[in-house]
């Protein structure tokens, strides 16, 4: 039982090191003994009581906890633009930007010193989606499975960190905390939002369970991957042309100035694009270019000029998609 504990433990602090990987390679202003000081507490944590367990009478004390937790992030940050996630597996058409599982202990000990498996325990999965709601983005928390006796409490506070461009800096919205005292059962438990607005962002936070007897689990959520959606919550429809590797997202700046007017575009100069992309990557097929239109990664209309960078050829339906989102940029 000890050498299983052991390697579960390790397993576990791995996971958490992966999980800090993307995040904290790019941190900056975060000395590395900040870093290295949360694993080495989530180690001790994992060791005393298999998770972040601790005793807490009310789900202030919970949400407290959860809220120290949570704030692993700083506001000079720049988010790993490394595994975007796609807006996959949704729940009733809302994209799922987090999950995880937790095991809650139902005993008043809280120290952890009893192995697992002579307590009872509740294990619980859950996860976090996200919309646009009136105005306002909208973090939705979920508890998807209740193994054994309902928790007595949940607290989820959550991190919204956006940036303007992918090099940062990063804002760290911290929004109001989800919290529930009995009757926990599956289903959306509550939900937090903010202003929207055309950005960068990822999620990160922590969430807490209290048993039936104040055994409290709290354990983080690892910074997701990042998003760029527009005002009305539009996921940008990422393109990349296989020809010149050119990605149509990665440049976006979110604080472009809307012009009066846009500059021109002729046919002349959709022959010239053509004539230099067929000089420094090779002629193409008439097919692929009567397939697709010439797209300004910065649009005309925000600033954007014809210059050869800031083109790149783009299927036409994808064109019309992307031209789509900057109606609400």
């Amino acid at each position: 039982m000890f050498i299983y504990k052991i390697a579960t433990i390790l397993l576990n602090v791995y996971s958490y090191c992966q999980a800090l990987k993307n995040f904290g390679k790019k941190i900056i202003g975060v000395k590395k003994w900040k870093v290295i000081g949360l694993i080495f507490g989530l180690f001790l944590a994992n060791l005393l009581g298999y998770s972040t367990i601790v005793s807490a009478d009310t789900t202030q004390s919970l949400n407290q906890i959860v809220s120290t937790e949570s704030r692993i992030s700083d506001n000079n940050t720049q988010l790993t633009n490394a595994d975007k996630l796609s807006r996959s597996n949704p729940e009733n058409g809302q994209p799922i930007i987090a999950s995880g599982k937790q095991v809650v202990l139902n005993n008043s000990h809280g120290n952890g010193i009893s192995s697992r498996a002579e307590v009872p325990v509740t294990n619980i999965t859950w996860h976090l989606s996200e919309e646009y709601i009136s105005g306002k983005f909208r973090v939705n928390f979920w508890i998807d499975s209740i193994e054994g006796v309902p928790p007595a409490a949940v607290d989820v506070q959550i991190e919204f960190n956006t940036e303007p461009t992918l090099a940062g800096p990063v804002n760290a919205n911290t929004l109001a905390p989800i919290s529930k005292i009995g009757g926990l059962q599956t289903g959306l438990l509550g939900f937090t939002e903010l202003p929207a607005k055309t950005t960068f962002f990822n999620v990160a936070g922590a969430v807490g369970f209290i048993g039936v007897n104040g055994a409290a689990n709290v354990k983080p959520i690892p910074p997701t991957a990042i998003y760029l959606q527009n005002k009305i919550g539009q996921n940008f429809p990422e393109y990349v042309d296989p020809v010149s590797k050119k990605d149509a997202e990665t440049p976006i700046n979110t604080t472009w100035t809307k012009l009066s007017q846009s500059p021109s575009w002729s046919s002349k100069d959709r022959y010239i694009y053509i004539k230099t992309f067929s000089e420094t990557y090779g002629n193409q097929s008439a097919d692929f270019w009567s397939s697709r239109e010439v797209h300004h990664i910065r649009p005309r209309v925000y600033g954007g000029t014809n210059d050869f960078n800031n083109l790149m050829p783009v299927l036409t339906p994808n064109h019309r998609l992307i031209t789509t989102w900057f109606n609400n940029y």
